[in-house]
């Protein structure tokens, strides 16, 4: 084993079991995913501190809403997302801060 360098320190991780459940998948990806990633690249620009990824089950099983886990050094935060919650409020919730 040897260590890999990477530029992100947090990862936000979206249950991919809950996003299929409430009809929020595009083929194998959480569409919450795909626009946090996208939101995260144009606010913050492409060395972002944070990558989302879909994650298979976080074992929480929310009735209609979208399981989350934020992975950070200090510590790993859960919580839950309506369906339709768009990634700026997610990136809000978390307090990322934009690159002006």
């Amino acid at each position: 084993m040897e260590t890999a360098w990477h530029y992100w320190e947090n990862c936000i991780a979206i249950c991919s079991k809950c996003a299929g459940k409430i009809g929020q998948m595009e083929q194998d990806k959480t569409r919450l995913r795909v626009a946090l990633k996208e939101e995260i690249q144009r606010l913050m620009g492409e060395n972002a501190v944070v990558r989302p990824v879909d994650i298979s089950c976080l074992g929480i099983c929310p009735e209609e809403k979208i399981a989350i886990a934020h992975f950070k050094p200090n510590g790993i935060e859960t919580f839950l997302a309506e369906p339709d919650c768009m990634a700026s409020q997610v990136l809000a919730y978390l307090g990322y801060q934009v690159l002006t």
